[in-house]
């Protein structure tokens, strides 16, 4: 079981699984009971209906997940804040005539850098943080923690592709900005204007060629050791604050 089930929040049983529907809540997993039967047919029904996938399991699985309590057929772990879409929540920003400054994190894994760069954007004043549905950190306790509180306040959208979702703000007319080390020029030697969106990427291999493609700027934080990068959180934090810097 990974860290992002291990942190999330369990529900069981069909009612508080229809409020949870009904609020909206963003469902990390969700175990359905094999079998037939009226009342996990039910449950498949809005499940399905809400587009919310779920994964079949024995009982005996159901069991383990809610020792203490009647699951019904249905274990739910669920986020505990709901995300944004990212296009309709940007999108509003820029209708209303401000100009967004967020941060999408191209498969940042580790909870504990995605709560210390969500604590660095809020302290910054972004607008919000960007993250893809698979592959990335997701808001859990951990996380929170680690943001020291600032994931329960700033907005997080959450995309399918971030590929499209970038696309679709550069269209809107946002300046893209990567931070990479295969960038030939350094951070503070170039010009950032918003709205604007920074990419950082994953702690493994950065960001994404697709994602690359799209940037209006490729720009470096120039280091002066053998070190070939510096922890994804402190990157960004650096250039954040340059963003800010030249647009205060």
């Amino acid at each position: 079981m990974g860290r992002q089930e291990e942190d999330s929040t369990i529900i069981f049983g069909i009612r508080p699984l229809e409020e949870a529907l009904s609020a909206k809540t963003t469902f990390v997993k969700v175990y359905v009971q094999k079998g037939v039967g009226d009342a996990i047919r039910n449950i498949k029904q809005m499940l399905n209906k809400a587009k919310v996938n779920y994964t079949e399991v024995p009982v005996e699985k159901l069991n383990t997940l809610a020792r203490f309590g009647n699951h019904q057929g249905v274990v739910a772990k669920i986020s505990p804040v709901s995300y944004h879409h990212a296009e309709t929540f940007i999108g509003e920003l820029l209708d209303a005539d401000k100009a967004p400054f967020v941060i999408a994190l191209d498969r940042v894994t580790d909870v504990r850098n995605f709560g210390a760069i969500a604590r660095t954007a809020m302290a910054a004043g972004l607008d919000a943080i960007i993250i893809p549905e698979k592959g990335s950190a997701m808001i859990t306790e951990e996380a929170i923690k680690a943001s020291a509180g600032a994931l329960l306040h700033m907005p997080v959208c959450r995309t399918h592709n971030l590929f499209q979702t970038i696309k679709h703000l550069k269209d809107y007319g946002m300046q893209v900005i990567c931070g990479t080390e295969k960038a030939n020029k350094e951070l503070f030697y170039d010009t950032y204007t918003k709205p604007c969106v920074l990419i950082i990427g994953s702690e493994e291999d950065g960001i994404q060629p697709a994602l690359l493609k799209l940037a209006d700027k490729l720009v470096k934080i120039p280091m002066h050791t053998a070190l070939d990068s510096l922890n994804v959180s402190v990157a960004a934090g650096i250039m954040m604050y340059e963003v800010i810097r030249q647009n205060s």
